[in-house]
Parts: C-alpha cells; sequence; structure tokens
C-alpha cells in the first residue's frame, strides 16, 4: 500500500528526473509483461496491422523523404497526443502517461507476435533478448514519447479528483505554464530522439524492402 501511494507523487515529483524514472520502470514493467505474454500465448502476426504508410515509402530511393515523413508523422501524432492528454489529470497523475505507455505495451506485443507492418517471417524475438531489440527503431521513439510525457506531467489545466469522478475543476490557464530549463532541455532530447529513430526506421526499412 505504501508503494502504491508513493507512484501518484513520484510521477506529479517536483523534479523531471524523478518524474522521468518512476515513468520509464511502470513503462519497461509493462512492456517486458506483454513482450513475454504475447510470445507465449500468440501467434505470429496475431496482431499485425498498417496504416498503410510504410509498404508506399520507398527507402531505397528516398531515404531522406522517408525519414522527413516519418518524423512528421510521429511528432504531430505522437506527440500531439500526449500534449492533448497532458490538459488532464486524475488526482496527481496526468493523462500524458498512458499514451507512451500503452505503445511500450503494444510495442511488446509486436516484438513477442512478430506483428510489424514491415517483417520478415519466423523472426519472432524472444523475451529479454535485449541485444536484438537495442537497435530497433522503436526504442529511442518509444524513449522520446516517455521524456515528453515527463515533461508536460505537470502541466495539466483540467484535473479530476478520482477516476469516478464527473466533476473537472480547472487548475490553472494555458499562460501559466512555465517549464523549467532542465524540462526544456528534455523537451529537445525528444526530439533529437524522435529524429534519429527517423533515420534508423528509414534505413531498416530500405534493408527489408532490398529484400
Amino acid at each position: 500500500m505504501v508503494i502504491w501511494s508513493l507512484i501518484p507523487r513520484a510521477l506529479a515529483h517536483r523534479s523531471p528526473v524523478v518524474r522521468l524514472a518512476t515513468a520509464a520502470t511502470i513503462g519497461i514493467v509493462g512492456f517486458v509483461v506483454a513482450w513475454t505474454a504475447a510470445y507465449v500465448v500468440l501467434p505470429e502476426g496475431a496482431t499485425r496491422f498498417t496504416l498503410g504508410i510504410l509498404p508506399t515509402l520507398d527507402a531505397r530511393s528516398d531515404s531522406i523523404g522517408v525519414a522527413a515523413t516519418l518524423f512528421i508523422w510521429n511528432a504531430a501524432f505522437g506527440f500531439g497526443v500526449i500534449a492533448l492528454a497532458s490538459l488532464y489529470s486524475i488526482g496527481p497523475v496526468s493523462l500524458a502517461y498512458l499514451a507512451p505507455w500503452t505503445w511500450l505495451v503494444r510495442f511488446g506485443i509486436a516484438l513477442g507476435t512478430n506483428s510489424f507492418a514491415l517483417f520478415v517471417p519466423g523472426a519472432r524475438i524472444s523475451p529479454l533478448d535485449i541485444q536484438s531489440i537495442l537497435s530497433h527503431a522503436g526504442i529511442p521513439e518509444l524513449i522520446a514519447y516517455i521524456v515528453l510525457a515527463t515533461v508536460l506531467a505537470n502541466a495539466s489545466l483540467w484535473r479530476q479528483r478520482r477516476i469516478t469522478d464527473r466533476h473537472v475543476v480547472r487548475i490553472r490557464h494555458l499562460r501559466e505554464i512555465r517549464l523549467t530549463r532542465v524540462e526544456l532541455s528534455f523537451v529537445a532530447l525528444a526530439f533529437l530522439l524522435l529524429a534519429g529513430a527517423a533515420l534508423m526506421e528509414t534505413s531498416q526499412i530500405a534493408r527489408l524492402q532490398a529484400l
């Protein structure tokens, strides 16, 4: 009970470093559990789907264009979802955390079932095969999302006291949000990670399209 009471406070801590460590730990636990369960229980390709964008991108002939497209898409969609969610919190916990946590679980399932849009048949990654995923473009991308959620975790404009409470209270206005130097550096880091992920993903798409 003590741990459960400490987690919400840590997620809303004044220090972005404490918030990041807590949010990352929760995300990693969810990621590993989802990866293991998917590998053991689900068949290959069980959750495979595509938005239709990756198969139409030719990373071999237009790598810069593909990288730019991926970066803009991930920044607009990923960062956009997190920014909108950050406007609300339930108790002290910002809803900004929910999107990257959900995507970490989804990534774990995709690894365990080889359910990526572009894939090599039979190339499922067994749980905790860390070496095999360190070069995966999804890693820096998801870290970027966690970092941005951490920055915006204390920037909520509206708050519910508890999840069953239908009454939303305005707690600040947009002009009142002030980011510290550390938080601003985290924002820059998030964009750099997202750019690096786009370059990595472009390279990986090119290799798969060459098969």
